[in-house]
């Protein structure tokens, strides 16, 4: 008689093929397809969400400039709407001529502190509308600190009404700045 553990024991052939099966069901067996096709769907998700990303901030930018644009367009109207026919023509309202104009810039220049008398600054009128003119006066100021010139063109931007900056240039000189300040002024004309 045979001895029965003879019976089972397998050829080295016989061994690697069943390694070989036993392999490729573990393999089978392993949902790695399933990892792949997940990792591709994560990839594909990141990529879309930089785009929306990328998409919405350039679109909340758009919408700032254009929001920027719409209230620079209402300022615009609102002056125009001033330079319109007053009711009282005793008074000359928001955009009347401005006769103390050198006088009230002199006064915020000496409020913010910037020393000693402002240059008479260089004036010019240009008739762009009917019934109205664009008056520009342009500013060179000399100061220590940048802190007072910068003031100074808040300032008067916000004490003579219908003033507005058109240019502004700062440059930094051996010991002192140098600002160079246009604003401009819409004014009523007292004919057409």
């Amino acid at each position: 008689m045979t001895d029965p553990r003879e019976q089972t024991r397998l050829t080295p052939d016989e061994r690697y093929e069943l390694a070989l099966a036993t392999d490729a069901a573990a393999r089978h067996n392993r949902p790695s397809h399933l990892v792949v096709i997940a990792g591709l769907v994560f990839i594909a998700a990141c990529a879309a969400l930089g785009f929306t990303t990328c998409q919405s901030s350039r679109a909340k930018a758009d919408l700032d400039r254009r929001i920027a644009q719409r209230d620079a367009i209402a300022d615009l109207l609102a002056e125009l709407r001033a330079l319109g026919p007053s009711d009282d023509a005793s008074t000359p309202g928001l955009m009347g001529p401005y006769l103390n104009f050198l006088s009230d810039m002199e006064a915020i220049a000496k409020k913010v502190g910037i020393a000693g008398n402002l240059d008479i600054p260089t004036e010019r009128r240009s008739q762009d509308l009917v019934g109205a003119v664009r008056v520009s006066y342009d500013y060179k100021i000399k100061g220590d600190t940048l802190t007072p010139l910068l003031s100074f063109v808040k300032e008067a931007q916000g004490q003579i009404p219908g003033l507005r900056v058109a240019g502004l240039a700062v440059r930094p000189r051996n010991d002192k700045w140098e600002l160079d300040a246009k604003f401009e002024r819409w004014e009523r004309t007292t004919q057409p």
